[in-house]
């Protein structure tokens, strides 16, 4: 049985989300996003915290699933207080930024549609 880390439902895409995509990048923040930074986001509904996020987790994204391989020092504060981290699909080891969760797998062809993400 998978347990849920956090859960949460896309619900509108920023227009300056695809530039963020090309650098492997995907930006998630709840809807309380500071206006300025919304562009460039995948917004959702306020998400469910229910434990951090850790190395070997699974990340389900519009029907796909990555391994998360480094979470950053704040990435989890950022996620429970603000709905936000920035997801970086590297497969790197060790966080780039405070902020930022690796992933293990090419990220995809195109945004995600609006939707469910799951991190178990």
């Amino acid at each position: 049985m998978r347990h849920v880390a956090w859960q949460a439902t896309i619900r509108a895409i920023g227009h300056e989300a695809e530039a963020m995509r090309q650098e492997n990048r995907l930006i998630l923040f709840s809807d309380r996003v500071p206006p300025e930074l919304g562009a460039y986001c995948l917004l959702h509904q306020d998400g469910e915290w229910h434990r951090p996020l850790a190395v070997n987790q699974q990340l389900e994204l519009d029907g796909k699933s990555y391994v998360i391989t480094a979470v950053g020092d704040i990435a989890n504060h950022n996620l429970r207080e603000l709905g936000h981290i920035t997801l970086l699909f590297d497969g790197g080891a060790e966080a780039e930024l405070p902020g930022t969760v690796h992933v293990r797998g090419n990220i995809p062809d195109k945004l995600p549609g609006l939707g469910n993400i799951t991190i178990f």
